[in-house]
């Protein structure tokens, strides 16, 4: 009795075709991988940025609500006693913190300036930013000079001080290519949309003990490299990724 029957396997044809239709559909997976990859960062960022919640708000309370309130005037005549604060057409502030990837220390940078107008029959508030930089020093309706760029004591700002750091201000210092996340601070318009518009209710008034503010979280703001300005690229408004949210400082 034979017990052997002489069975039929691939031929050559059928292995060397089923490898290639094998090899293209790897090909196929592997040409995903970039873009998983650059999706994992993106979520890490992105928890990263939502982390940094309770750190912005150290941060905030470490600089003080004065300095805080001027580094983020948005209205007139708060300190008038007969009238209601109103917007501020002209010259607005808005403070800026920055943090490392890891968002393990955030650190107070320095104030912008925008200029704020009404526009059109609707009277909408627009915003447009005049410079970037730090303000020395802003006189205030609070009275006096608030001082931003102070290294001999807190607060301490980060713009200027890329030499002769005092042991405080190393302490608060983020080197350029390491500032990640850009924290802007506003306060809140009165009217944004229009003088016809119930005003808002977290428009900041000194009868308050508390001061509103509009947080929005920018990222990546800078990453190393090589530019006229040092090792470091700032990279464009319009490619960051951004994450708003409310937050309020006690007086």
């Amino acid at each position: 009795m034979n017990y052997f029957k002489k069975g039929k396997g691939f031929t050559l044809i059928e292995v060397v075709i089923a490898l290639a239709i094998f090899g293209m559909l790897i090909g196929g997976l592997l040409g995903f991988l970039p873009w998983g990859v650059e999706g994992v960062g993106k979520v890490k960022d992105r928890s990263t940025a939502h982390g940094m919640v309770d750190a912005i708000q150290l941060e905030l309370e470490r600089l003080g609500f004065s300095l805080v309130e001027a580094g983020t005037k948005r209205l007139s005549g708060l300190y008038n006693a007969t009238d209601e604060p109103e917007d501020l057409l002209g010259t607005i502030y808005e403070l800026a913190l920055v943090a490392n990837k890891v968002g393990g220390k955030v650190s107070f940078e320095g104030v912008y300036e925008r200029e704020q107008t009404r526009a059109g029959s609707s009277g909408k508030l627009v915003q447009t930013r005049t410079r970037g930089g730090n303000v020395a020093s802003l006189a205030n309706d609070v009275g006096g000079i608030v001082e931003f760029d102070r290294y001999q004591d807190l607060p301490v700002s980060l713009i200027g001080l890329e030499q002769d750091f005092e042991p405080k201000a190393m302490n608060r210092w983020i080197s350029q290519n390491d500032r990640y996340f850009l924290i802007i601070c506003r306060q809140f318009a009165k009217f944004p949309g229009s003088t016809t518009d119930p005003p808002s209710r977290h428009y900041h008034h000194p009868s308050n003990g508390f001061l509103a503010l509009q947080v929005e979280v920018q990222w990546p703001y800078k990453v190393p490299g090589s530019s006229s300005e040092g090792d470091f690229i700032e990279v464009e408004e319009r490619f960051r990724s951004k994450f708003e949210f409310p937050l309020a400082i006690s007086r």
